[in-house]
C-alpha cells in the first residue's frame, strides 16, 4: 500500500479528483477577462451576475465588516471598481472553492473549524501584510483562506491515508507535513499547489500555498510566503485553542527578519479580531455558525 501510496503524484491526485475539485465555467471566464487588459469593469460584472449565489455572496463580502467601505456596494462593477479587478477574480474564485468540498467524513475533520481557521488565516495575513507594508494587502486574504485547499483534497480523495497521517502526526500542525511525505511522498501544500494551478491562480497565491509550512524552501513571493506561514500558526492557536505564545516559539527566526513582524505586533493582530471570522463564514457558507466555533482572542 505505501509503495502504491509513493508511486502517485500531486498531478495525479487531482487529475484522479476530476470534476469534484473543478470550479465553475464562470470562474474561468472571469479569470479571462480579469488578465485582458481590453475588459472592463461592466462586462466582468456582467459575467458573475450571472451567477446569482456568487454574486450575492461577493457582495455581502465586500460590504462586510472585514472591508468597512463607508458606503454601501450595491453593483459587482462598483466593487470592481473600489476593490480592483484582479482582487475581485481572486475573491470570487475563492468564494466558489469553499463550496466544493462536500461529504468529507467528520472523523477525519471538523468542517466548521477547519474553514473558521482558514478564515481566520486570511484575515490575520491581511493584518500582517499590512503591517509589513506590503503592496495590495488585501490579495493576502485569499491566500490564507485557501493555505490547506490541498488536505480537503487528500481528505476527499485518500480517506484512509488521511486517517493513517492524522494518527502519526497526533493531529499536531507542526508534524503533519512530515507525516505525509511519510505516508505519501509528497505534502498538501504540493497537492494545494498543483489544485491552484489548475485553477489558474496567480504565481503568488499558488506559492503561498505551496510552502505555507516551509517558507524557506520557496525560492518566489517569499514575503508572501513567510507572512502566510506566520498567519497560519496564529490561526491554529486561536481556532484550535493553543497557547498563542507557545506556538509563536516555532516560527523560524528568518520569518521574523524577512517579515519585519514581532510578535507583539502579532499578537495584537490576534487581540484585534473582532466577529469579522464569524461573519464571513457566514456568508461564505451560507449558514450560521456555532458560538463555540472560534473562541475568543482574549482567551
Amino acid at each position: 500500500m505505501t509503495t502504491l501510496l509513493h508511486s502517485m503524484t500531486p498531478r495525479q491526485l487531482i487529475n484522479e479528483a476530476g470534476d469534484l475539485v473543478s470550479l465553475p465555467e464562470v470562474c474561468f471566464r472571469i479569470n479571462q477577462l480579469a488578465d485582458d487588459p481590453t475588459s472592463s469593469a461592466h462586462e466582468i460584472g456582467q459575467v458573475i451576475s450571472q451567477d446569482t449565489t456568487l454574486s450575492a455572496r461577493l457582495l455581502k463580502i465586500v460590504n462586510s465588516a472585514f472591508y468597512g467601505f463607508p458606503g454601501r456596494i450595491d453593483t459587482i462593477s462598483r466593487a470592481i471598481t473600489i476593490i480592483g479587478t484582479k482582487e475581485l477574480r481572486d475573491l470570487a474564485l475563492m468564494t466558489a472553492a469553499c463550496n466544493l468540498f462536500n461529504g468529507i467524513p467528520s472523523n477525519l475533520i471538523n468542517m466548521e473549524r477547519f474553514w473558521h481557521s482558514s478564515l481566520a488565516c486570511g484575515v490575520l495575513a491581511r493584518r500582517l501584510a499590512e503591517a509589513s507594508q506590503v503592496l495590495h494587502p488585501d490579495r493576502l486574504f485569499v491566500m490564507g483562506v485557501l493555505h490547506d485547499i490541498g488536505r480537503l483534497v487528500m481528505f476527499q480523495q485518500l480517506p484512509v491515508p488521511s486517517r493513517d497521517i492524522l494518527l502519526i502526526s497526533k493531529g499536531r500542525d507542526d508534524l503533519i507535513v512530515v507525516a505525509e511525505r511519510e505516508v505519501l511522498g509528497f505534502t498538501h501544500g504540493d497537492v494545494g499547489y498543483e489544485l491552484a494551478s489548475d485553477w489558474l491562480l496567480p504565481t503568488p497565491i499558488c506559492s503561498a500555498i505551496r510552502w505555507h509550512h516551509l517558507p524557506e524552501q520557496a525560492t518566489t513571493n517569499l514575503l508572501e510566503c513567510q507572512l502566510i506561514y506566520i498567519s497560519n500558526i496564529l490561526a491554529d492557536a486561536l481556532v484550535w485553542d493553543s497557547d498563542l505564545k507557545t506556538e509563536m516559539e516555532r516560527i523560524q527566526s528568518g520569518s521574523w527578519s524577512l517579515t519585519g513582524l514581532t510578535p507583539a505586533v502579532c499578537q495584537q493582530a490576534v487581540s484585534e479580531l473582532g466577529n469579522e471570522i464569524r461573519e464571513l463564514y457566514a456568508i461564505l457558507m451560507g449558514q450560521v455558525q456555532t458560538p463555540s466555533a472560534v473562541r475568543s482572542p482574549g482567551r
